[in-house]
């Protein structure tokens, strides 16, 4: 027992934790007895060993023995920091309860000053810790300023800076605190302090909700201290909860890494294995190079000769990854593991996604129902959002599936079954977009039209826009189709409207009213290079009749006639003689009025070879011209010849027969 020596205790730990340099001197500078040393050094040593349990996490243990320590240290100069290990494993055990007797236990022994002031800023910190747990912010606000007002340098008031912002995060006033701790994390030069900030820093920013910015922290700090979380198995695991949590996992992977590679005892490797793999399972979705990794974990650990606490849920975690990789059924899966909830969802969701794989599609809509009362738990552990969005993907499959292999038909009659998120998934891919709306304009549905409407009642794309409008024109739904071509003008995408000009055109057509036409035709004359860009398009015949049929009736012969000529021309590459003869008829006329009247005759005699399918009236037109034709040409023979020709036509009904039964 000391009772009269005041005892300085120096100790230095080199980094083999080997070596140890000490002195102990009384008042009177005489230096201390060996037996005194002794009881000295393994009270130390005791303490020291309670840390380390509570850095490994293991609070339990470590709470029993700094109760027992408590009760028979004889060391006073232990004391205060005793009381400190004893409050901090107190907090870390979590609960009101504990919570609650540390700062009670903190104040007390600040009070009485049991606390030594190299150990005060440590207890004032967690004091502000405690208290906030325990909702008491009035008190955290006065141990925080405490730690401002008590201590002189820098590094401890850089600390308090730091409890004040911790009240401020607590209070949900994440701004005030965001801007605290990035001021101190700005002027600090400590890295123990740039860490210790960065981490309340990435708190403040998550809750913020500054994901990006709490991202880039943590990359930065695990960069240049990682060490920080290494060395102290509590923190570390605590940081990788949270960094999970924030959806960062790749973080709490380097982590999990550093603690393993530094763990020594058996217990703690298995800890930080078991971990590991099951960030792997938590991150792998369909990526077979995390799996693999997962699975080299689980099998280490089952390998090991000793008892693993985690066998059961290795094993389970092990044959799951066996599942996926297809070396077991699902049914045995869940068979095997028939009291397991959990497990019995897997097994049907990867039998959902080997039916998938086999491509049968049809088998998967009859029983849907089935594989809709699986978990989004489960589907996000296998890389799927939610199981709705699972099925968006397997139904936009199976539809890629019926266009790359020309079901057209099968697509028609099971795109009621697919929901709109999957219609939306397929068209994102343009080559799939275009396959898809081929299939509707090649087998024109009403249902399969409705649905894709709906579906994509939202989109901005142009294109998908003028898809629309063309099955919209095939169903003659003229009124649904110009609701397409107004979205079209307000996205002006200058490709799709050149695209789209001669579908618009038909759009007007169906329409059938004079205010339309004339509405199209006017924005033809804001366009004329529209024109020009759908030569090659087999609609620009109709396009050009039309056209020219609109100039003649506002008397714009010379624009009609460049048209009329356009149509002929369009009619001979194409050879679609649509509107033959009266392009011909049409034609002859302006060369007769030239006096070009052989021209004309030409013009004529192309169109009774060129028509397919010619009327009587329209024969007694063309004979009747030729007649007039070859009289002015003084060819009188061939003048006969066509009013005979005109004469013998038995259904002709008009104005020519009349003319030439009178010749």
């Amino acid at each position: 027992m000391i009772k009269i020596f005041i005892v300085l205790f120096m100790l230095i730990v080199t980094s083999n934790a080997k070596e140890f340099y000490y002195s102990f001197i009384n008042s009177k500078k005489i230096q201390i007895s060996e037996f005194d040393k002794k009881n000295i050094l393994e009270a130390n040593y005791k303490l020291e060993t309670i840390k380390r349990l509570v850095r490994e996490g293991k609070l339990n243990t470590a709470f029993k023995k700094i109760n027992i320590f408590r009760e028979k240290n004889k060391v006073k100069l232990l004391n205060s920091k005793a009381i400190l290990v004893y409050a901090e494993i107190l907090y870390k055990l979590g609960g009101v309860k504990n919570w609650n007797r540390g700062v009670s236990v903190l104040e007390k022994s600040i009070n009485i000053s049991a606390i030594n002031r190299d150990d005060l800023l440590s207890a004032y910190r967690l004091l502000v810790t405690l208290t906030l747990k325990v909702n008491k912010t009035k008190d955290a606000i006065f141990y925080a300023k405490s730690i401002i007002n008590i201590f002189d340098d820098p590094l401890s008031k850089a600390f308090g800076k730091i409890s004040l912002a911790e009240v401020d995060i607590h209070k949900r006033n994440y701004r005030r605190a965001i801007k605290k701790l990035y001021k101190i994390l700005v002027e600090t030069n400590n890295i123990k302090i740039a860490t210790v900030v960065a981490d309340y820093l990435f708190d403040a920013y998550i809750l913020n909700k500054q994901n990006k910015k709490a991202y880039n922290l943590v990359q930065k700090v695990l960069k240049r201290n990682i060490e920080y979380y290494a060395n102290d198995s509590y923190l570390g695991l605590k940081k990788v909860d949270k960094l999970l949590k924030a959806n960062m996992p790749e973080f709490a992977i380097e982590i999990l890494k550093m603690l393993l590679k530094k763990a020594v005892e058996p217990e703690s490797i298995d800890r930080f294995k078991f971990k590991l793999a099951n960030t792997y399972m938590r991150i792998a979705g369909q990526n077979k190079a995390y799996l693999e990794k997962a699975k080299e974990l689980y099998k280490d650990l089952l390998a090991s000769k000793k008892k693993v606490i985690y066998y059961k849920d290795v094993r389970m975690s092990l044959d799951e990854i066996l599942m996926r990789e297809g070396k077991f059924i699902p049914s045995s899966i869940a068979s095997r593991y028939s009291s397991s909830e959990s497990m019995s969802q897997k097994a049907l969701l990867q039998e959902l996604l080997n039916y998938v794989k086999d491509k049968k599609y049809s088998y998967i809509q009859k029983t849907k129902k089935i594989y809709l009362g699986i978990s989004d738990t489960v589907a996000k552990r296998f890389g799927f959002e939610s199981m709705s969005k699972l099925f968006d993907i397997i139904n936009a499959q199976m539809i890629e599936y019926y266009l790359n292999n020309d079901k057209c038909i099968e697509l028609s009659e099971v795109l009621y079954l697919v929901g709109d998120g999957s219609i939306q998934e397929l068209v994102k891919d343009s080559n799939m977009s275009s396959k898809f709306f081929n299939c509707l304009v090649e087998v024109p549905d009403e249902r399969s039209f409705e649905i894709a409407k709906i579906a994509l009642e939202k989109t901005k794309n142009a294109n998908v826009l003028f898809w629309l409008e063309r099955i919209a024109i095939l169903l003659h739904k003229p009124d649904i189709a110009y609701e397409y071509v107004q979205k079209i003008d307000m996205i002006n995408d200058e490709k799709v409207k050149e695209k789209e000009f001669l579908y618009r055109f038909l759009v007007y057509g169906q329409l059938n009213n004079k205010l339309s036409i004339k509405q199209f035709f006017r924005y033809t004359k804001k366009h004329p290079e529209y024109i020009q860009m759908n030569e090659n398009n087999p609609l620009i015949i109709d396009f050009y009749y039309q056209y020219y049929l609109y100039l003649q009736k506002n008397n714009k012969k010379k624009e009609s006639l460049v048209i009329l000529k356009k149509l002929s021309n369009t009619q001979h590459n194409m050879n679609a003689f649509v509107y033959s003869p009266f392009v011909e008829l049409e034609l002859a006329k302006e060369e007769k009025l030239d006096d070009n009247y052989q021209g004309a005759v030409k013009l004529l005699l192309e169109a009774l070879q060129n028509t397919r399918k010619i009327s009587d009236n329209n024969l007694a037109n063309i004979y009747y011209e030729m007649a007039k034709l070859y009289e002015l040409l003084n060819k009188k023979e061939r003048y006969k010849q066509s009013i005979s020709k005109c004469k013998e036509l038995p259904k002709a009904n008009n104005f020519y027969k009349k003319m030439c039964d009178q010749l």
